[in-house]
């Protein structure tokens, strides 16, 4: 998903928002496709790809001249830090998908990596009006409902140190001043959820809760993607109490499943 203008978009956002057109498309493509599908000028995307194909982030089909992921791109995605994403998604799947099937609404599975969070895994609603969101998505700290629950457990001195001062607006709701934000992760903390109330996307409403490592660091979060139009108290109380038991099934998973893990510790997601 798109959030800010491309022409405000730095040369590396431009050559992410490129990389991230392959993950969403089962073919190859073309210059102009990208172009179309990304919002960036052909003659940008033909250079960025130039210099992505020198790297060997993509490869280019010679007898179409289509570009797909190249071979760099594969080992990066075999690293260890992507195994235990992968791991850790695999791991909570049948909660999400159980949750999905429970609450009728779309369940994502943010994965904190420092400075963004990655929606690693998205169950989505069978619901007809319901939220979607591409796989692999690379989301702000600020604005969305995930990470801001793990957020709000994170000790302040570090989060000082994580947090300029002022954020990007996405939408009018948007919290773009630290300050604010941090007053809301000491209310987050003491209620043991987020929301990101049309904060990310308009129209959308999310519901966040944690995940604890076996040292009881946060290192992801479930959250319930909800059209504004459904959300009442009641409903969010009752979302808010199937992600808290989600949340805690999960986090007993990676206690117990720890020695078998590609990860030992949260280091790896900070």
């Amino acid at each position: 998903m798109k959030h800010r203008a491309k022409s405000k978009l730095s040369a590396i956002e431009k050559t992410l928002e490129i990389l991230v057109t392959f993950a969403d498309v089962d073919h190859e493509v073309g210059t102009v496709e990208i172009s179309e599908l990304t919002g960036i000028h052909k003659a940008t995307v033909s250079r960025i790809l130039a210099s992505l194909l020198d790297y060997g982030m993509v490869s280019q089909n010679d007898e179409t001249k289509k570009y797909d992921l190249g071979p760099l791109a594969y080992r990066l995605g075999r690293s260890q830090s992507s195994q235990a994403v992968s791991a850790f998604a695999t791991l909570a799947r049948r909660h999400i998908d159980e949750l999905r099937d429970s609450l009728c609404e779309s369940i994502s599975l943010e994965v904190w990596a420092e400075h963004t969070s990655v929606a690693c895994y998205l169950a989505e609603s069978k619901n007809p009006l319901r939220v979607a969101m591409p796989s692999a998505d690379v989301l702000p700290l600020h604005a969305p409902a995930g990470a801001k629950a793990v957020l709000a457990f994170v000790p302040r001195d570090h989060l000082e140190r994580l947090l300029p001062e002022t954020f990007p607006a996405y939408t009018e709701h948007t919290v773009t001043s630290r300050a604010v934000l941090m007053e809301r992760l000491v209310e987050f903390n003491k209620q043991g959820y987020s929301v990101d109330a049309e904060e990310l996307y308009p129209d959308v409403y999310a519901v966040g809760v944690p995940i604890f490592d076996h040292l009881s660091r946060p290192i992801a979060a479930i959250s319930a993607l909800i059209p504004v139009s459904r959300v009442t108290e009641a409903r969010e109380a009752e979302i808010v109490k199937q992600l808290k038991c989600a949340s805690r099934a999960i986090s007993r998973k990676i206690v117990e499943l720890r020695p078998l893990l590609p990860f030992r510790s949260a280091d790896h997601l900070r």
